[in-house]
């Protein structure tokens, strides 16, 4: 039970991490990106209470004496799965933003935003179907953003593996999750999101941001996670 809420909250987790993203994309076609990227930290922060959530589960696993690969390995998995599905039904959830940020900026509140302003199709979203195979990258960003999300996305995971792993240090340990988690802030507010935002700002290469920022998190769930987690496997 406890191996399958780690899987459920993770996958949450990379879904919304994964979104986190398009509602400065809507923000920047409607020339909102002030609004749009406050409707993206409204996502990011309803992500954190995942984020939170299953570390704790994670050590009552280890505190019964089982593996936690097996849970950490379908978290990949299954937040890989979610990843793409954003991926590939990136445009009804732009929409979706384009529609609350409208709603928004009127002067009505969130609530009246996401569940009584009245829809109007935005003219860049025209066109535009349900399901989208079209993706354009950037390999630079992909590959800086991949190392952001695998700090991001996997230390929680070795800090558990290492508690497990040194009981006796597991004090220290588990306190070390501050400090990785501050370098993935530092990597992210110093080069990945400044270049994200002038891209936005300026209003160039902003789906290619987007779908490459999107790899990069792909990439350390299905690459930099799962090849780091079973190195350290053998090697313990």
């Amino acid at each position: 039970m406890a191996s399958t809420l780690v899987v459920v909250l993770f996958a949450l987790y990379a879904l919304l991490d994964a979104i986190a993203l398009l509602p400065r994309v809507a923000g920047s076609l409607l020339n909102k990106n002030g609004l749009g990227y406050t409707f993206s930290v409204m996502v990011h922060t309803l992500k954190r209470v995942f984020v939170v959530s299953y570390p704790p589960l994670l050590g009552w696993i280890a505190l019964q004496g089982e593996s936690l690969y097996p849970a950490i390995f379908a978290s990949y998995f299954w937040g890989a799965l979610a990843v793409v599905l954003v991926s590939i039904f990136k445009y009804p959830i732009i929409k979706c933003f384009i529609h609350w940020i409208e709603g928004y900026a009127v002067g009505g509140s969130v609530f009246y935003a996401v569940f009584q302003h009245p829809y109007t199709p935005h003219e860049s979203m025209v066109g535009q179907g349900k399901v989208d195979f079209s993706f354009s990258f950037d390999k630079s960003l992909i590959y800086s953003s991949s190392w952001v999300y695998f700090i991001y996305g996997s230390s929680l995971f070795f800090i558990n593996l290492f508690g497990a792993e040194f009981q006796d240090q597991s004090a220290v340990i588990y306190q070390l999750v501050g400090i990785i988690n501050a370098l993935g802030t530092v990597l992210m507010s110093f080069y990945l999101d400044p270049k994200i935002s002038r891209n936005f700002d300026q209003k160039e290469r902003i789906m290619e941001s987007n779908d490459s920022v999107v790899a990069g998190q792909l990439l350390a769930l299905v690459v930099w996670g799962p090849a780091s987690i079973a190195l350290f496997s053998l090697i313990l």
